[in-house]
């Protein structure tokens, strides 16, 4: 194990835009350009962002490399692909909340999805475990057009970091009010959050959090798995939560169809967990890992199929106060 010196951890850090105006341009863009322009620019802006941030070039290096051990199939480095499928994502993000992808464009594949609406159309709540791989916003952008079987209007709390997406959020909530509907601060739980949340359930809706992302707050607990051949901190509130609230706990994911190429035209993968959650207090820390561990495990394996769509920009092994395995 190494350190780090302080500073250094990626935990606290904010978003990179400091307003909202390179959001609200790129949406002024997309209602006014044609798209082949739109792509000309957020290519130039890639490149330009690839050049000038030595981090996410450093970082995406990291990451491909790791990868490369862990899968020999995986032959060659590509950071600028990885940045310019980022940017891309950024945009079509935008384009999805304003002008949203027809219901056709998205591919649901043969597994739990269709279990989960069943689910929501009786009445029953669940747990949603999102990441930063690919872009599984596009269900939440979904739900609010109710084109997904859904027979009723469910409410929805999204657990997100408002410190490290502020700028993002002011500038979609500006375009689309139902953006930030009912957002939950990831770095404020209190017992009225939980109580919140427990609600949010028993209404029969969704609570939805990333699973890859660890808080700001440094002391955070972690839960420690193997990803890509390696220990990685995985956040220890998110499981916490998926076992205290005890509702059927999903994973979903929504990548691209293609990596540097704007298409409408996306993959989505509904995926009931396993592992047991709920229940008495005594087994709670065993029910915790066995959630995380399949969690990381899916994620491993969707990284190997969607590499270039994965939006860490930071060292994702290392752990809080600096420690990180040598490499």
């Amino acid at each position: 194990m190494k350190k780090v010196k302080a500073g250094k951890e990626w935990f606290g850090e904010k978003e990179a835009s400091t307003s909202t105006r390179p959001y609200r341009l790129t949406f002024w863009c997309l209602k006014h350009f044609p798209r082949w322009f739109v792509n000309f620019l957020t290519y130039c802006v890639a490149l330009w962002f690839f050049i000038f941030d030595k981090r996410s070039r450093r970082e995406s290096i990291r990451y491909q490399k790791i990868l490369r051990e862990f899968n020999p199939s995986f032959k060659t480095i590509k950071p600028l692909r990885q940045v310019t499928t980022f940017a891309v994502t950024i945009v079509e993000k935008i384009d999805c909340w304003t002008n949203p992808i027809p219901f056709g464009n998205i591919h649901f594949n043969d597994d739990d999805a269709g279990e989960l609406i069943n689910q929501l159309n009786q009445g029953k709540g669940a747990f949603i475990i999102i990441s930063h791989l690919g872009d599984a916003e596009l269900l939440r952008s979904l739900a609010n057009k109710n084109e997904i079987g859904i027979q009723k209007k469910i409410p929805i709390a999204v657990l997100s970091d408002r410190d490290v997406s502020s700028n993002f959020s002011k500038a979609m909530n500006g375009m689309n009010k139902n953006f930030t509907l009912n957002t939950i601060d990831v770095n404020n739980i209190t017992p009225a959050t939980i109580e919140r949340i427990m609600d949010t359930i028993n209404q029969g809706g969704l609570v939805v959090c990333a699973g890859d992302r660890l808080s700001k707050n440094r002391n955070e607990r972690v839960l420690t798995q193997s990803f890509l051949g390696r220990p990685a901190p995985f956040s220890y509130g998110v499981y916490f939560l998926a076992d205290l609230v005890g509702a059927p706990t999903y994973f979903v994911w929504g990548f691209r169809r293609g990596n540097i190429i704007m298409r409408r035209d996306c993959e989505m993968y509904v995926i009931k967990a396993k592992s047991q959650v709920g229940g008495e207090r005594k087994g709670r820390e065993s029910r915790m890992n066995a959630l995380c561990a399949e969690y990381a495990k899916t994620l491993e394996s969707f990284v190997q199929k969607y590499p270039y769509q994965w939006y860490n920009f930071f060292d994702f092994w290392m752990f809080p106060n600096g420690e990180q395995n040598a490499n």
